[in-house]
């Protein structure tokens, strides 16, 4: 679930979440979460702003592996690795995937038409469209095939991945990945003996995975992901993991973050302050300002201030409450409506300070609202209900003076009108009727509409609690509406009865025609196909080809409600049931669901798993795992060091006056401006070096004993910064004590010496050498390639770059034409006096580029500030002078122009300049040139020459590998 720009503010709010994760200070996890989705989006279409973009599925796969792989390398689980990939979703959640996969077919729709206006020549491969990367599609099947062949192959090959339990809950089990991962450890967690001190980290891209880790009121959780970077031009996030630069987020300091933030209210409540309550209200006001499951209140923005807005009035309301309003996942709906009323006054408040500004428009318009009668009617209603309710209280009370006193005279009680409402409230009903009236669609604002609103939105927020701390209490519940009510019409709640029915989750097809747009038609069976397409389909209405989208206040495109209908299931079941007879036997295989699916490591078992895809991957030959396809079902001692860094505390007198107050004026600076922390006064500064990891020694008895390593630099640190006493233990070295416990015959090692520096071998019985502290290792050592002579010999196979002019020499044309054409040359439709639109065709050969400071290897290549050709260049302009020699005759003599005009260029009657153009890019298309890669000038790049003789060294010494003993 996304909760938008939440994740961007938590982030300035509380500055020290998150930690920049560094190799040698990467904290112990036992368990590590993969919520899979975004790592599958990021390794498949990584840049949908590039239509021209193309990956091959391969691709994708390999790069999905290889991110896996490093994530799992980074984190080190001890016990658990669970990879959780998105299943058939809540149908509350399916209005939200329905609405993103609308907007992203539509986006790429237009940006496609966009460049083919351009004139860009787009690849004849089909784009990869991401609405596959939904459960029960051919892709997700084929995913999830290879996921498992990944599994086994690590399970056999890695050594690290042989002590830990993987988990791997893909596409065909339902359920978001996230709260897959949540039920997961909600799970352990009832266990009688799960360990309380079990260490989490959840790597994931949603904002809302705060809250969920919190949900666990687990004490040692952390999120990792990847670094975002907020403000300044977009940009993209890097494909390759060894490229990115990922964070921790450690939710046990948001939790001291929350306790700071809500303090003030320790003294006021008159019932125990309890942090875990205290959080589980601070979730609550989260989904206030909306998320994948409803829309925000209107007005209610994160950018606009409404999370200070949240926790104002909460520390403000929460002293008259008695009590906690979110009771684990259980909505306390006297307290939540009291929270609310105190809220509404956000509702009048935004309200006044438009007031003035609709009253002028109003005297320039001259009517106020879009339909003012209505408004007037409901107003009349409204008041006409008061005066009967009023009547019959007044007849009530007159009767009963009548009976005690009968010389009372009882008057007509409608005689004395009561006075009209204030103004300000009047126009403050109008106001919001007109939200309702527009936004909704309704002719008139009832009471009973606005209490179904009401109604609705509480409801929304329990089953959204429930899906956080309990799962999914009803598959089918979703939130009907596109817009929200506003706070001050969410009254009377008190006494609502909530109830949810469980039913069932959608099968993976029935999801599929749910969310997909007709556009992405062809990820669907056949049979079902045209009941996105064809006029007498009983759903049509569901499919609309082209729809609104409204910003409701929001500020980005993506951010905009997409104004599509909601479907209805029984609807949608219905017209899919005469269709599933034509189903294939492989397409009713990928329409069912199914369970997790649990590995091991067991060294007794030995089999061959075969590979899903035999020509792109090798299948697994010993492969060593079990599984179970079915759902998932210490104390620790404390180690003190007795080594400490070196340190050099000092006390700054009179003379070093100067410096130290620079030095702390920078600290200071630092704390305050990017850490949200004031340090006050400092008197003592702390110079330490930083840890950076453990060497193992041996000492005189043969003893193995760890020895800490520190960074050279010495950094400054104030005192009152420093947390002192920390106990740490790290249990992956416990077990060793002996030079055999740390290189136990069959293990791997390195060799870090000359002359044979990485080198890999196994450790053999070192029995008869061990007691004088060695060890017996075989290294494999593999054949060096003998690259010196080529290194002599480059230039004879390395590719010679002349001038311009030595080419324009030899082919009759001058250097600017080369320089020219080798470069982009634009030719626009009619004549430059008379143009026909804006559409221009690029006849240059796009060998270089000066602004993007790139060349293409082979080529060209730039020499400081000029520009240097090949012999290949020389061959393709002469083809292309001899294809057309009137366009670079014209070029040659208006050599001033910009842009050229096809009918300026071949001007005759019997010419068609349009055809020549189009001759002229098809060839260009078609020509091998045009699928050059190129690199940045500041490169210095092998010709492909030396490269190739470098590959044939390189296979020479592949079959003269020797092993060496030590």
């Amino acid at each position: 679930m996304g909760v938008p720009k939440f994740y961007r503010w938590i982030s300035e709010r509380y500055p020290c979440l998150s930690q920049v994760l560094k190799e040698h200070q990467i904290p112990e996890f036992d368990n590590l979460y993969l919520d899979m989705n975004g790592i599958i989006h990021q390794c498949s279409h990584p840049n949908d702003d590039d239509v021209h973009f193309r990956i091959s599925e391969d691709k994708i796969f390999a790069d999905i592996f290889h991110y896996l792989e490093v994530l799992f390398r980074i984190i080190k689980p001890r016990k658990v690795f669970f990879m959780a990939v998105d299943g058939v979703a809540p149908r509350a959640k399916m209005n939200q995937q329905r609405g993103r996969r609308f907007r992203s077919a539509k986006e790429a729709e237009d940006k496609i038409k966009k460049a083919l206006e351009k004139g860009e020549i787009l690849p004849t491969e089909a784009r990869f469209d991401s609405n596959c990367i939904t459960p029960g599609t051919e892709f997700m099947a084929r995913l999830h095939e290879h996921l498992k062949y990944f599994v086994n192959m690590k399970i056999s090959t890695d050594k690290s991945w042989q002590g830990v339990t993987v988990y791997l809950s893909g596409h065909e089990t339902p359920g978001e990945g996230e709260h897959k991962i949540m039920e997961f450890i909600r799970s352990e967690k009832a266990k009688p003996h799960h360990d309380p001190n079990t260490r989490h980290c959840l790597y994931g891209l949603d904002a809302d995975l705060i809250m969920l880790g919190l949900t666990s009121h687990e004490a040692h959780f952390a999120l990792l992901r990847e670094e975002v970077r907020f403000g300044g031009k977009k940009s993209q996030r890097a494909c390759a993991p060894e490229e990115t630069t990922f964070h921790l987020l450690h939710l046990s300091l948001m939790r001291e973050y929350i306790d700071y933030e809500f303090s003030p209210v320790k003294d006021k409540i008159s019932f125990e302050y309890d942090i875990e309550r205290i959080i589980d209200d601070w979730i609550l006001m989260g989904f206030l300002v909306g998320n994948d499951f409803i829309p925000h209140l209107p007005h209610l923005h994160i950018n606009h201030d409404a999370l200070p807005l949240l926790y104002r009035t909460y520390m403000a309301i929460l002293p008259e409450l008695g009590g906690y309003i979110n009771e684990n996942g259980h909505l306390n709906l006297k307290r939540f409506e009291k929270y609310l009323t105190r809220l509404s006054d956000f509702d009048r408040e935004h309200f006044s300070e438009v007031f003035v500004d609709l009253k002028w428009f109003e005297s320039k318009v001259g009517n106020k609202y879009l339909n003012e009668a209505a408004g007037i009617a409901a107003e009349e209603a409204r008041k006409n209900k008061q005066k009967k309710q009023k009547a019959q209280e007044n007849s009530m009370c007159l009767a009963a003076l009548e009976k005690n006193e009968g010389e009372v005279t009882p008057k007509t009680v409608l005689e004395d009108e009561p006075e009209d409402d204030d103004l300000f409230e009047t126009e403050f009903r109008q106001y919001k009727r007109t939200y309702y009236m527009t936004k909704m669609g309704v002719e008139v604002v009832s009471d009973d509409f606005l209490a179904d609103q009401a109604e609705c939105y509480v409801q929304a927020i329990q089953w959204i609690l429930h899906y956080y701390y309990h799962g999914v209490q009803s598959w089918s519940w979703y939130y009907p509406y596109h817009y929200a009510p506003y706070l001050s019409d969410i009254h009377n709640i008190s006494e609502l009865k909530i109830k949810f029915e469980l039913g069932k989750p959608f099968m993976p097809f029935e999801q599929l025609l749910a969310v997909l747009p007709a556009a992405s038609k062809d990820l669907l069976p056949k049979c079902y196909q045209h009941l996105m397409i064809s006029q007498d389909s009983p759903i049509i209405e569901y499919y609309p080809p082209d729809f609104k989208t409204d910003l409701n206040g929001k500020q980005q495109e993506w951010e905009a409600v997409v104004l599509i209908p909601f479907i209805d299931e029984k609807r949608l079941l219905q017209a899919m049931e005469s269709c599933n007879k034509y189903l294939k036997e492989e397409e009713k295989r990928r329409n069912t669901h199914s369970s997790c699916l649990m590995y091991w490591y067991d060294k007794d078992a030995e089999f061959q798993y075969m590979s899903p895809w035999p020509e792109k991957f090798p299948a697994v030959e010993r492969c060593h795992t079990r599984f179970y396809l079915e759902e998932p079902h210490g104390t620790q001692k404390l180690y003190m060091g007795n080594a400490v860094p070196p340190t050099k505390v000092a006390y700054v007198g009179d003379k070093e006056q100067s410096m130290w107050l620079k030095e702390v004026q920078g600290i200071s600076e630092h704390y305050q401006r990017r850490k949200g922390i004031i340090i006050h006064e400092t008197s003592i500064v702390v110079y330490a070096q930083l840890l950076t990891g453990n060497r193992y020694q041996l000492n005189q008895n043969g003893e193995v004993y760890l020895e800490k390593q520190w960074s050279k630099q010495a950094l400054p640190f104030v005192y009152q910064t420093v947390v002192k006493d920390i106990k740490a233990f790290d249990c992956r070295f416990s077990n060793i004590r002996t030079l055999d416990d740390l290189f136990p015959p069959g293990s791997t090692a390195f060799m870090l010496g000359s002359p044979y520096y990485g080198c890999m071998g196994e450790v053999q019985d070192s029995r008869d050498v061990i007691t004088e502290g060695r060890i017996r290792v075989v290294f494999s050592i593999p054949c060096e390639p003998q690259l010196d002579p080529l290194i002599q010999n480059q230039h004879k196979y390395s590719v010679k770059y002349n001038p311009a002019y030595i080419l324009a020499s030899r082919l009759g044309v001058s250097g600017y034409l080369v320089s020219r054409f080798t470069g982009s040359i634009f030719i626009g439709r009619g004549s430059k006096k008379n143009p026909h639109g804006d559409h221009k065709a690029n006849v240059g050969l796009n060998l270089k580029f000066n602004k993007k400071n790139e060349e293409v290897p082979g080529y060209t290549k730039k020499v400081g500030n000029e520009w240097m050709y090949s012999s290949a260049v020389e061959q393709l302009l002469a083809e292309y002078l001899e294809r057309v020699p009137e366009l670079f005759n014209y070029i040659a003599k208006n050599s001033q122009e910009d842009i050229f005009y096809e009918d300026d260029i071949w001007p005759g009657e019997d010419e068609n300049g349009a055809e020549k153009v189009q001759e002229i890019v098809a060839w260009l298309k078609a020509h091998p040139v045009s699928a050059l890669s190129r690199s940045s000038c500041d490169l210095q790049i092998l010709d492909a020459a030396i490269v190739e003789k470098i590959e044939e060294e390189i296979e020479k010494c592949k079959v003269c590998t020797h092993d060496l003993s030590f």
